[in-house]
C-alpha cells in the first residue's frame, strides 16, 4: 500500500513510519518540523526511504505540489498537530492553523482523488472531563481547552466532508501515549528527567487528575489495523489504556528508576484542567482483535 504520513517526525508518527516500512509499504512522510518534531527520531536512511518532505500541511499550495509529484495513495494518516495543552492556552492560533486548516487541506486531497482513505488521529480530550464511567464513540463532545477544541473542530470538518462528499474518513480518539522518543515537555519525560537530575517532579494541583495511558507501539498497531483493513464498519474508534492518577505515575517512575523516592512539587493547577478521561474501546477490540500488549509498570 501507498501512504501519506503527516507529522511523521514526531513522537507517535515516527513509530508509525517505522511500522509501515517494516511491512514494506511505500510512504510519503510530511512534517513541518516544529518544536514537536525530533530530527533524530528517524535516521537519514529511513527518512530517505520514507520520502521525507519538510512541508506545512496548512500550506495547501506546497502540500498539493508535493502530493502530485508523489502520486495518489491508498491512505493518509494525519498525525500532524499542535498538541500541547499549555501552549494552546498561551497562544491558540498555531493550533487553529495546523489542527483545523491543515486537516481541511488533507480532506481536500481525499476529495479530489489523492487518497482512498484518511485516518484522522484525534484525542480522548475532545470528550471533556468525567468523574465516573467511560466515554464511548457516540458520547457527546465537550472540549475544555483550545487544543481539544481545535481537535474537535477538525473532527467536525471530517464528518462534514464524509457526509457531503462520501469520502472515507476514520477518526481515532486515543488515550495518553508513553514510550520512546516522547517530547521532553510532556509529563512522563519531565518526571524521568527530574528524577535523574535530582530535581522535584512538578505536578499540577494535588496530583489526583486521572488519565489512561497506552504505549505508543500499541497505538500504532491500532491505527495500522484501521489503515490496512479491507472493510471498516464504523467511522470512529476509541483507543484506550490503563488508568492512573498523576501522583501514581510519578511514584511508578521513581520505583522503576531505583532512585530515591520521588520528590514532588505541586504547582498551580492548569487553567480549566480536566479531572479525568476514560474511553470505552470495545469497538476496536471486538472488530479488529486489538488489545494493548505493553504494560506501563
Amino acid at each position: 500500500m501507498r501512504f501519506i504520513v503527516t507529522g511523521g517526525m514526531g513522537f507517535i508518527g515516527s513509530h508509525f513510519v517505522e511500522l509501515l516500512l517494516e511491512n514494506e509499504h511505500e510512504i510519503l512522510l510530511i512534517d513541518k518540523m516544529t518544536y514537536a518534531a525530533n530530527p533524530l527520531s528517524l535516521n537519514q536512511e529511513v527518512q530517505n526511504e520514507a520520502n521525507f518532505r519538510k512541508i506545512d500541511i496548512a500550506d495547501s499550495v506546497s502540500l498539493n505540489e508535493c502530493v502530485q509529484e508523489f502520486g495518489s495513495v491508498d491512505c493518509i494518516v494525519n498525525f500532524a498537530a499542535e498538541s500541547h495543552v499549555d501552549r494552546s492556552i498561551m497562544d491558540s492560533m498555531p493550533f487553529i492553523e495546523s489542527n483545523i486548516k491543515g486537516t481541511m487541506n488533507l480532506l481536500e486531497l481525499v476529495r479530489n482523488g489523492g487518497a482512498t482513505r484518511m485516518i484522522q488521529v484525534s484525542t480522548d480530550e475532545v470528550y471533556g472531563s468525567l468523574n465516573t464511567g467511560s466515554w464511548d464513540e457516540n458520547s457527546n463532545l465537550d472540549p475544555r481547552s483550545p487544543y481539544s477544541a481545535s481537535k474537535a473542530s477538525a473532527e467536525m470538518i471530517c464528518n462534514a466532508y464524509r457526509n457531503t462528499y462520501a469520502i472515507q474518513v476514520i477518526i481515532t480518539r486515543c488515550a495518553n501515549n508513553f514510550g520512546p522518543r516522547q517530547s521532553v515537555e510532556k509529563f512522563i519525560p519531565v518526571a524521568i528527567t527530574s528524577i535523574f537530575n535530582g530535581n522535584q517532579i512538578p505536578i499540577y494541583g494535588d496530583g489526583s487528575n486521572r488519565r489512561e495511558w497506552v504505549h505508543v507501539f500499541d497505538h500504532c498497531q491500532a491505527i495500522y489495523k484501521l489503515a490496512t483493513a479491507e472493510k471498516i464498519n464504523h467511522d470512529k474508534y476509541n483507543i484506550g489504556g490503563k488508568e492512573f492518577n498523576n501522583l501514581s505515575i510519578a511514584e511508578i517512575i521513581s520505583q522503576t528508576s531505583k532512585k530515591e523516592p520521588a520528590s514532588i512539587k505541586f504547582v498551580v493547577d492548569r487553567l480549566g484542567h480536566d479531572f479525568r478521561y476514560s474511553v470505552n474501546d470495545q469497538r476496536i477490540r471486538t472488530e479488529f482483535g486489538w488489545q494493548p500488549k505493553h504494560a506501563f509498570e
